[in-house]
């Protein structure tokens, strides 16, 4: 088998969409580690500052994922093509309503998923959940704020979006160079294979049930997102809004009307699902629009 062949092998780009997931493990775990180990040479306790800990590894890993993603948006590849025409069909104004609009969907839909999930009684009985819920809020709002409501979705989007997703739409959408209607239906199908496939990695990674439920349907809607907005900052709105209201709803009073012993959880859940139902409803309109207008 010759090089180019080797390449175009279903073996190697399923590993070409795999490995960077593994670097990312790697790099998060072995940074977490020695920050842990320094963590305690110095007479802090871990467990305290685990968020502290989580946000300095994420930040370390953020250049090695921004690295393939650059590299792979400097190529010429059938996914970026398509990213690149979108954006170019937006004006700066358009991209900031985007990115509202896909901000307050992501908070509304994080808050409906966890509200949803409370109401099955999962995170009741899913003790991996709670490890890492006790974990998530260990270490101060600050580095809450800063790790888990920054970073943290900036390069987990820069991952299973920006390199993962991208990675599984070259792998499954052949060439339509014509861009008959049977080529577009054919593209279609393999876009919505790869939002799927994407969104189950993503959820997969979080290694509990309930995160698995979350993750995965947000992971859904953060592809889409990025589909819509023809770049990976639609994604990251949407996840950093529905991060910063897990922790706002956790850290604030002001949100204690979430709480599942409210008389009225069962009502602002029902409002939030059509909420986000609403914004999705005009995020896709405005997409039609602008569509039917190019």
């Amino acid at each position: 088998m010759n090089p180019r062949d080797r390449m175009n092998s279903p073996i190697f780009k399923s590993w070409n969409v795999i490995y960077p997931i593994f670097i990312y493990f790697v790099a998060t775990n072995l940074s977490m580690s020695l920050f842990t180990m320094l963590a305690v040479f110095l007479g802090a306790d871990p467990e305290e500052q685990y968020m502290a800990l989580q946000t300095a590894s994420v930040a370390v890993t953020i250049p090695f994922i921004a690295h393939y993603y650059q590299k792979d948006k400097n190529e010429p590849t059938v996914f970026w093509e398509h990213m690149d025409i979108e954006i170019s069909r937006k004006s700066m104004a358009k991209r900031a309503l985007n990115g509202i609009l896909m901000f307050l969907a992501g908070a509304a839909a994080g808050v409906t998923l966890n509200n949803l999930l409370i109401l099955s009684g999962l995170e009741e009985i899913s003790q991996g959940y709670q490890q890492v819920n006790q974990k998530f809020f260990a270490g101060g709002i600050l580095f809450e704020l800063l790790g888990a409501c920054l970073l943290t979705p900036f390069l987990e989007e820069l991952l299973y979006r920006g390199v993962v997703y991208g990675r599984l739409c070259d792998m499954m959408i052949s060439d339509n160079e014509e861009k008959t209607e049977h080529g577009r239906k054919r593209e279609r199908i393999s876009r919505i294979l790869a939002i799927m496939i994407s969104a189950l990695l993503f959820g997969v990674i979080h290694m509990n049930l309930v995160q698995f439920i979350y993750a995965g349907v947000l992971g859904i809607l953060l592809a889409w997102f990025m589909e819509k907005a023809g770049h990976f900052y639609g994604a990251f709105l949407a996840h950093m809004g529905a991060n910063l209201m897990a922790v706002l709803r956790v850290e604030m009073p002001a949100f204690s009307w979430m709480k599942p012993e409210d008389p009225q959880f069962v009502t602002v859940t029902v409002v939030l699902a059509a909420a986000s139902i609403l914004l999705i409803a005009v995020i896709q309109l405005f997409s039609m629009d602008r569509r039917a207008k190019a």
